[in-house]
């Protein structure tokens, strides 16, 4: 019976320690997140404002949770974002934040980090298989948005020109947009035009200047984002047009405010909450390494129709709970 009593205890015991063990294993992983890691924000074009603006929320909000964070912008080139992007794996980082670069030319360092085990959170750059998360807008519908005002406000009909980068899914899904709108209205006569990236801000003044050299008619300008759309509103300011066209855009960037402020060119742009996607990246990177689950891997949050009646005040940014979406939301002045 002694012989027994023993063998029951030591049972118990080991059960005991096992158990305590997997209770440390468990709190360990939920908690890693509140630890020092080391994460990398990076974009192959981390120049551009709006991608600029994401790079440095999702950076504060890495860095106020402790964390050690690298950046790095690839200045446009694909292949050396990845090169560089895969020594970040090799240096076994804990998180990877991409902003706004291409998944699809990823592949590779997606099935490497995954290999890794390493989280790879993006943020309008494209569901693609192998990703955590990404986060964005759905820009369809974006593009839907701005191109539906803009053949409102020239009663559908007249000369459009139309310019864009359409490697970045999120621009290439506003195209899909613009276009799912003009095949609708037939006196609408559009002049489409790829932009070169990177130079894409002289590129696009040049594009623009020169064309409204040669049509005296154009009613309005569809850009992709706001960047080349400030480009497109200082070219028609500087062109000797009769009749200067409105600018439309999306993303929403501090010059862009400032010019729809201004009564300038630029009439109208579909602006995103970039600040917070940055650090929902941030969030998302922290979910991965706790180990939580994620119901789905493409995530939009709601942007803001901006005109000159709801542009926010200088220094100020829309309140994305409460901005109009839609033209008959827009409050009109008394």
């Amino acid at each position: 019976m002694k012989k027994s009593g023993n063998r029951t205890i030591a049972l118990v015991g080991a059960t005991l320690a096992v158990t305590a063990a997997l209770g440390s294993i468990a709190a360990s992983a939920q908690e890693k997140s509140k630890t020092a890691l080391k994460v990398v924000v990076f974009s192959v074009n981390g120049a551009s404002p709006t991608i600029h603006t994401m790079i440095e929320t999702a950076t504060a909000a890495a860095k106020a949770r402790g964390w050690i964070v690298e950046t790095y912008d690839g200045n446009g080139d694909q292949v050396a974002t990845n090169n560089q992007v895969n020594t970040y794996i090799t240096r076994k980082f804990d998180a990877l934040i991409n902003i706004a670069s291409d998944n699809n030319q990823m592949s590779g360092v997606i099935a490497n980090a995954n290999k890794a085990q390493i989280p790879f959170v993006s943020t309008f750059s494209g569901m693609v298989p192998g990703i955590t998360v990404d986060i964005g807008s759905n820009n369809v519908a974006d593009g839907v948005i701005a191109a539906s005002a803009l053949a409102a406000r020239i009663d559908g009909e007249g000369e459009v020109l139309k310019l864009n980068w359409t490697v970045l899914p999120a621009l290439a899904e506003r195209d899909a947009g613009f276009h799912a709108v003009m095949s609708e209205y037939k006196k609408i006569k559009v002049t489409e035009m790829e932009l070169k990236v990177p130079g894409q801000v002289d590129d696009a003044f040049n594009k623009v200047t020169d064309f409204l050299t040669g049509h005296k008619d154009v009613k309005a300008i569809w850009m992709g984002w706001d960047e080349v759309g400030v480009a497109a509103a200082r070219a028609v300011q500087q062109s000797h047009s009769e009749h200067k066209p409105f600018v439309v855009s999306m993303d929403g960037n501090d010059a862009a405010y400032d010019l729809i402020r201004e009564g300038s060119p630029l009439a109208l742009t579909v602006a995103y909450d970039v600040r917070g996607m940055g650090t929902q990246a941030v969030q998302a990177a922290a979910d991965a390494v706790d180990g939580k689950s994620f119901s789905e891997r493409q995530v939009y949050k709601k942007p803001c129709l901006i005109v000159k009646e709801t542009v926010p005040p200088a220094g100020q940014y829309p309140d994305f709970k409460t901005c109009p979406l839609f033209t008959a939301d827009i409050p009109k002045a008394n």
